[in-house]
């Protein structure tokens, strides 16, 4: 009698383990970035607490932003649409030796330049100025296209991961080394 009542707890205790892990769900809170377009829609970029990578809704589509494996090069920007799971863009070459460009799966090619000065640096696009820091801060800056808008969402994203630093309580692991 005894050991049937203790396999019967200990049942019970397994059922609620198993479904008390079922019911969890993995949701962050992501920090909001809004954006209002020249034609008055609103965009938001919801960037992750650990700065590994930003979400943006643009149209009722969702993109994630992000750079491969953290690493903070040209050549390793990413865009990805959500709901596809389709890499939209892909950066290649590098701005300090004047070919850095991000390649679009259509075949499109926003070539980027960078331009500095003694408060910051402006980003140049194939149609003008496509990001802009001011005095240490994001100015304005018009766009023409969504290619040029994803584009200008990605560096709001690296200034963003630049500037800013995970909190405490957020732990951030790397699954890859590099050796100098």
């Amino acid at each position: 009698m005894k050991k049937s009542i203790l396999l019967f707890l200990f049942i019970i205790s397994t059922f609620m383990t198993v479904s008390a892990q079922i019911e969890s769900g993995w949701n962050q809170k992501l920090n909001e970035v809004k954006f209002k377009s020249q034609t008055g829609e609103e965009s938001v970029l919801g960037v992750d607490p650990g700065l590994r990578y930003a979400n943006l809704q643009h149209h009722d589509r969702d993109f994630r932003l992000f750079y491969n494996r953290n690493d903070m090069r040209t050549k390793n920007i990413r865009i990805v649409d959500q709901k596809s799971g389709l890499e939209i863009a892909k950066g290649r070459g590098n701005i300090f030796w004047g070919n850095g460009r991000i390649e679009f799966i259509d075949g499109e090619t926003v070539k980027l330049k960078r331009k500095r000065n003694q408060n910051g640096y402006t980003i140049i696009g194939p149609y003008g100025e496509l990001f802009k820091i001011e005095n240490q801060a994001i100015s304005p800056v018009k766009t023409y296209g969504e290619k040029d808008f994803l584009s200008q969402a990605f560096f709001v994203f690296d200034w963003i991961k630049t500037t800013q630093k995970p909190p405490q309580d957020i732990v951030v692991y790397t699954t890859y080394s590099s050796t100098w």
